[in-house]
């Protein structure tokens, strides 16, 4: 694989069956994409990501009129000149595999923008069709596209689709069927200025492609010339004086960068296409949505509603945890029971069912029954639309602790899984801005963290001891970007996509959840059980009482807590989740209602593990991306964070309880 400046490790060929037909759904972020690739696919998704990259893509089988075609869902780009991981995996992906259609999905409402992607997609010579997304909602906005002109334009088929009512589905798979199976048309290409094109016919013989797929040559002339760090590793310069050459003659005529000279002619005549397939018919008033916005972004209603949904947010995942929990506490318990009548043959065997069966019952009975509803709600968030307003109020309240406004979004994520949440930070350009901030993502609730947080609270305290945690945990994060910030320069603004607010589909949100629990069950539920498991025979050994021992003069003397916590604490490093029921299972409890803890002891010991240290999976990540110095550091700072948070939480709670 070839490694990019930017630290983008790039993925390999992806791989296929070879007499299957390949699609690629390329679309900008918020396009609707995934949201079209779910009502083209069923259940029958594999979710992974590319080699060497956290960067995810969805791919499945689906039968288009009698015939398996591939179906692939790449990450959202903005260009083919990309700056985040996301967009470099994507164009290498177009680059390196053998495409046999490109689906550009295309936002009715924002189509103007648009098509300054599709017009780059074309220069590729890869086949296309063109599906307008969302055109309901661009009616609706006095919007109106003229699809057979913007046919005869591009020689691409375009395609009104409404993919949340799957609208259009049937005829975009007649456009698709046609491109792949019968004749394929060839999109037309832009047309640069005269010197711009004979420039890229001299150079067309001062290099050799590398790669063996459709991409036309002529797309690498272009991109030697624009943005050759993109393709050096794909092609073998063979006179780098003509490409010098080239290159100076385009800054001269242009009198600007060469990058800036080819953006400038596919904005032109991304404009001239604009202006002959759209008609906007005059719309003064406010629809019920852009009503809603006004209330979202302004500073005083925006914190107020926010405020009131991430307290909706918590009371329901608290309901639905219970229920789920009491729903599963009765096949659970009766299992246990007959687990316990099973004989074995050495007492050694016994502890090896019994600790493969706690972890399988604290999975489903502990982590599983917060987890879900967490995913779930999380999912609606994400698809309204409302989380990229919570980005955009919290900007203003980033620049005064001293981060940018870009670690935003990396923070938003953070709630749901810290890893993708520090590669995300790759969009910030300062190394000081992106160290800082994830730094800080370490600290914030994962939803791990919050499974923890959520199961115990729930079981021991009562929930309003959760919304004293998180809101805790929300203050310390600010103070010590505050106080981190003190030494570093101030960072510049943000300038961010706020998609429209929409209703969210039902079965888009399902099938989130459905893939997220896949992914648990997958990754996470192996660690559990093996967790419990070394657990079970470390305690079989009396090696967790010696954890326990050398552990006691802090955890008790210091936090107050009792010494069984030593083991789960240990574990924790592995999965956050394991410290769960492995506090249960160190008490030898099966309910958590049952463990002997107070709750000043409770608070304290949740305080510890949400800063303490980073996940395994994360400190791997964080060391990667800025090396084993500037971990330690983190680490450090997350224990002396967690210490002396837990402490002021033992001595200000134990007085009153």
């Amino acid at each position: 694989m070839q490694e990019l400046q930017s630290g983008v490790v790039l993925p390999k060929k992806l791989k296929s069956k070879t007499s299957t037909k390949t699609i690629s759904l390329v679309g900008q972020p918020n396009s609707g994409k995934s949201t079209l690739f779910n009502a083209l696919s069923d259940v029958k998704v594999s979710t992974a990501n590319f080699a060497g990259t956290t960067v995810e893509y969805k791919e499945t089988i689906i039968d288009i009129f009698g015939n398996d075609v591939q179906i692939i869902d790449l990450p959202g780009i903005y260009s083919l000149n990309p700056t985040e991981p996301a967009e470099f995996v994507t164009l290498e992906f177009l680059l390196n595999n053998k495409i046999d259609l490109i689906v550009n999905v295309i936002d009715s409402t924002f189509a103007t923008r648009s098509f300054e992607l599709t017009v780059e997609l074309s220069e590729l010579g890869i086949p296309m069709v063109i599906a307008l997304n969302m055109s309901d909602e661009a009616n609706r906005k006095g919007i109106s596209i003229d699809t057979q002109k913007l046919t005869e334009i591009l020689n691409i088929p375009a395609v009104k689709i409404s993919a949340l009512y799957r609208k259009g589905i049937y005829e975009l798979l007649q456009s698709i069927e046609e491109q792949i199976f019968f004749e394929p048309r060839k999109p037309k290409q832009l047309n640069f200025t005269f010197h711009i094109e004979r420039l890229l016919q001299e150079i067309s013989d001062s290099f050799e492609v590398k790669t063996n797929n459709q991409v036309n040559k002529r797309f690498y002339a272009i991109k030697i010339l624009e943005n050759f760090n993109i393709v050096n590793h794909l092609v073998k310069v063979l006179d780098d004086t003509k490409i010098k050459s080239a290159c100076e003659q385009i800054i001269h005529q242009h009198q600007t960068s060469i990058f800036e000279a080819f953006a400038y002619e596919r904005h032109h005549y991304s404009m001239e296409i604009s202006h002959k397939v759209i008609n906007y018919s005059s719309t003064t008033k406010l629809n019920f949505t852009e009503k809603l916005d006004l209330l979202f972004l302004k500073p005083l209603t925006g914190y107020f509603f926010a405020t009131l949904f991430f307290a909706l947010y918590f009371f329901l995942i608290f309901i639905a945890g219970g229920w789920l929990s009491e729903v599963f506490e009765s096949p659970l318990s009766s299992l246990s029971e007959e687990i316990s009548k099973i004989q074995s043959s050495t007492l050694f065997g016994w502890f090896v069912i019994d600790g493969i069966f706690q972890g399988i019952s604290g999975a489903i009975g502990i982590v599983l029954p917060y987890f879900l509803p967490l995913l779930f709600l999380t999912a609606i968030l994400e698809e309204t639309g409302y989380m990229s307003r919570i980005a955009y109020l919290m900007d203003a309240i980033f620049h005064r602790i001293g981060l940018h406004g870009k670690s935003v979004a990396s923070f938003v994520m953070g709630f749901g899984c810290t890893v993708p949440a520090v590669y995300a930070t790759r969009i910030i350009e300062s190394r000081r801005d992106r160290l800082l901030a994830s730094v800080l993502i370490n600290f914030i609730p994962c939803s791990a963290r919050l499974t923890v947080i959520f199961a115990l609270t729930t079981a021991l305290t009562g929930p309003i001891w959760a919304v004293v945690i998180f809101a805790y945990v929300l203050i310390a994060i600010a103070v010590t970007a505050k106080l981190l910030s003190l030494f570093l320069p101030k960072p510049i603004g943000l300038i961010m996509e706020i998609p429209p607010l929409r209703i969210p589909s039902i079965s888009v949100i399902f099938k989130k959840t459905y893939y997220k629990i896949l992914e648990f069950f997958k990754v996470a539920f192996p660690f559990l059980i093996l967790g419990s498991l070394v657990l079970s025979i470390l305690d079989y050994f009396h090696i967790t009482q010696i954890i326990n021992n050398i552990f006691q003069p802090f955890i008790h003397n210091v936090l107050g807590l009792p010494k069984e916590l030593g083991s789960p604490l240990v574990f924790g490093f592995l999965r956050k989740e394991l410290a769960v029921f492995m506090t249960a299972q160190s008490f030898g409890v099966s309910n958590l209602s049952d463990i002997p803890l107070t709750i000043p002891q409770v608070v304290t010991f949740l305080i510890f593990i949400v800063f303490y240290l980073p996940c395994v999976s994360t400190t791997a990540v964080f060391w990667k991306e800025f090396g084993w110095k500037h971990l330690l550091v983190t680490i450090a700072l997350g224990l002396t964070l967690s210490t002396i948070s837990a402490v002021l939480f033992r001595f200000a709670l134990t007085p009153f309880f």
